[in-house]
Order: C-alpha cells, then sequence, then structure tokens
C-alpha cells in the first residue's frame, strides 16, 4: 500500500506552518485544511497528504506520537488491515467505517502500533462514485425548478392541498 499521508507533532504549530510551507513551496505544497491544533498541506489539486499536529507540551507524550496512513484500493483492504494489525499485537484506535467529517468517501480504519504511534489505512471513494451518489439530488432538484419555471410560463395554477 502506498502512503497516503502522514503527520508530525510539532511544538509550535504557527512556527511549523511557517517553515514547512517555506520549505515545500519548491514542491508546490500549499494549506489544504486548518483545523484547532492541526495544519493539512497539500500539492494543487490533490489531497492533503503532510500534516502538521501541535504538541500541548513536552510532557504529552501521546501528542507526540507519529501518525501515517497508508492507501487500501477498497474497504475490504482496510478491514483486512485492520484485522491483520490487531492480530500482529496493535491495539483498536477506531474501527473500519466511512469518516464523513473528514470528506465523503472516506473510509479509514485506526491502530496503534507496539509504540503507540497512530496508524491509518484509508479508501478514498472515487470521485465519480461520489457524484453519482449526489447526482439524484441535483437532478431531481433541476427537475422540479424546471417544471416550476415552465408551469408558471405555461399559466398551470399550482394548488397546495391541506
Amino acid at each position: 500500500m502506498p502512503i497516503a499521508h502522514i503527520s508530525l507533532p510539532v511544538s509550535s504549530l504557527p512556527g511549523a506552518t511557517t517553515f514547512y510551507l517555506a520549505a515545500l513551496k519548491p514542491l508546490g505544497y500549499d494549506i489544504f485544511m486548518k483545523l484547532e491544533n492541526t495544519v493539512g498541506l497539500t500539492i494543487k489539486y490533490d489531497g492533503p497528504d503532510f500534516w502538521l499536529h501541535q504538541c500541548p507540551s513536552s510532557q504529552d507524550k501521546e501528542t507526540q506520537k507519529t501518525h501515517i496512513a497508508f492507501k487500501g484500493n477498497s474497504q475490504n483492504a482496510v478491514r483486512d488491515f485492520y484485522q491483520a494489525a490487531l492480530k500482529a499485537g496493535a491495539t483498536d484506535n477506531g474501527p473500519p467505517g466511512e469518516r464523513p467529517q473528514y470528506t465523503k468517501g472516506y473510509y479509514a480504519a485506526y491502530v496503534l502500533d507496539l509504540d503507540g504511534n497512530n496508524i491509518e489505512c484509508v479508501y478514498y471513494q472515487p470521485w465519480w462514485l461520489s457524484a453519482l451518489q449526489v447526482a439524484p439530488m441535483l437532478v431531481g432538484g433541476l427537475a422540479v425548478a424546471g417544471l416550476a419555471w415552465w408551469g408558471g410560463r405555461s399559466g398551470w395554477g399550482f394548488v397546495v392541498l391541506d
């Protein structure tokens, strides 16, 4: 599986963001998304593959762990990764499932490796499949709007029944 993204713990999120934006500018990187304690960087027209996350203090060992995500080629691959990792001694950190808080079609599983690093396997639903899932709502809305427009121009009266 190729690497999908990695997240580095940093002591100063603003400082690290400034540094990495400057260092990665020649490679075409820019900010993709800012969250409360995290910044995702990406190359234009691609998904974020490099994340920085704020460590609250040098005492907080959990947030100093690295996060790496491997790309799965299907939801089954994500589930297989999760089961194999648990069997190999990993600890559950999020079972396989859809993660709509990230983006539509983001299906992932998370485990903690033997050192406590957060290891993810993610499957990105193809953009065209997401578009097909949204299309019926758009087409239906356009059809109703078109019918209402055409009906109004044709002199049809619409009656609302209670």
